[in-house]
């Protein structure tokens, strides 16, 4: 059964169709620290040496590049060696150390974002030879208007809620690999729908240190443990919004994975996220889902996986709160193939779902 199993395994990647122009612009001013007044020679507060950066607690941070000598060189300076991800410089952050102190970056954006368009948020980290602990997860924290509080300890939701006139979110980001990593860089995204009013965005861990996960160690934590990054290479760009048009079909591509064919991964849920986005600001469309095989295994087991691919889409979007009247599924195995005729030979012979939005008709 489970080699079987094995090939009716699929993941959904939706092959989305957007409208309006590409958005490749780079929102953050000076992303990779590559404008700077002053080559780095001691501890100093590198909102003094960088271009449109500031800090938004009374602690510093460090910043090295190439021009510097002995402590704040790259690659080699005083907390282990790394290679810049871009260009001459980066910044280097606690983001975990005693008595909860922390450090931050706090960045412009070229413009305030624009409300309920979706954005993409990137950025890389290197664990410092030198550290200790490593986390494990990260975030960035998206605010209307530059802040400065006193002291150095963790900017916790708690002390944000207390600056006036502040408004902000966390966006919480995947990594690519584990933030053990200090061999290379490692890769931070995440995808949000703006609010409206966000024009800067802090670096840096939002917990204390109770509250903060860190990845696990043999040994027992001690005060004098650290965890100490460095940051590199953001990016954030405004994506166009999808768009569906009524009576096409769109193809939920397909790809092995383990170890059930019909369950959603992590990629599909973010994607039908997008969907669910769609169905909500478009009252008047309904959704049919349907499922398909190929023609490997019994037909009638075949019908049945398809259905459950289909049925797993549908009751996530019901999850996330359509309406069951907006939404029609159905499995059809291998009986029918994918009509949508930009799909390869070879594409069609892989398991899929497809889906198409109609008029919503609630009679």
């Amino acid at each position: 059964m489970t080699n079987l199993y094995s090939r009716f395994s699929v993941s959904f990647i939706f092959i989305l169709f957007f409208s309006g122009v590409t958005f490749a612009q780079n929102l953050i001013l000076n992303p990779s620290f590559e404008s700077f007044k002053d080559c780095p020679v001691n501890m100093a507060n590198f909102d003094a040496l960088l271009e449109d950066v500031s800090l938004p607690t009374s602690s510093s941070g460090d910043y090295f590049n190439k021009c510097a000598s002995n402590d704040f060189n790259v690659p080699s300076n005083f907390k282990g060696e790394q290679a810049a991800s871009d260009g001459a410089g980066y910044i280097g952050l606690y983001f975990y150390a005693l008595n909860d102190y922390r450090e931050y970056i706090q960045l412009n954006t070229a413009k305030t974002l624009r409300e309920k368009h979706p954005y993409k948020i990137s950025l890389q980290v290197s664990l410092a030879e030198h550290s200790s602990l490593a986390l494990k997860n990260m975030s960035i924290l998206l605010t209307n208007a530059r802040i400065r509080v006193p002291n150095s300890a963790a900017l916790t939701s708690s002390r944000m809620d207390l600056q006036e006139g502040i408004e902000f979110y966390e966006v919480s980001l995947k990594a690519d690999k584990s933030l053990s990593s200090n061999d290379g860089w490692v890769t931070l995204t995440a995808e949000f729908d703006a609010k409206g009013f966000e024009n800067h965005m802090i670096v840096g861990n939002f917990r204390n240190n109770e509250d903060t996960e860190l990845l696990k160690s043999d040994q027992t934590i001690i005060p004098s443990d650290f965890s100490y990054y460095y940051v590199d290479n953001l990016e954030l760009e405004e994506l166009p919004r999808v768009n569906y048009e009524k009576d096409k079909i769109y193809v939920l591509e397909s790809k092995p994975f383990e170890p059930k064919g019909y369950e959603l991964d992590d990629e599909a849920i973010a994607s039908v996220k997008k969907i669910f986005k769609f169905l909500k600001e478009n009252a008047d469309v309904q959704m049919k889902i349907t499922g398909h095989s190929n023609e490997a295994g019994n037909p009638e087991y075949n019908k049945f996986v398809s259905s459950l691919r289909a049925r797993a889409v549908a009751l996530y979007l019901k999850k996330l709160g359509v309406n069951d009247d907006r939404i029609v599924w159905e499995g059809v195995g291998e009986t029918k193939p994918l009509r949508n005729g930009k799909l390869k030979e070879n594409q069609l012979k892989k398991r899929q779902v497809e889906f198409v939005m109609t008029n919503f008709d609630n009679q």
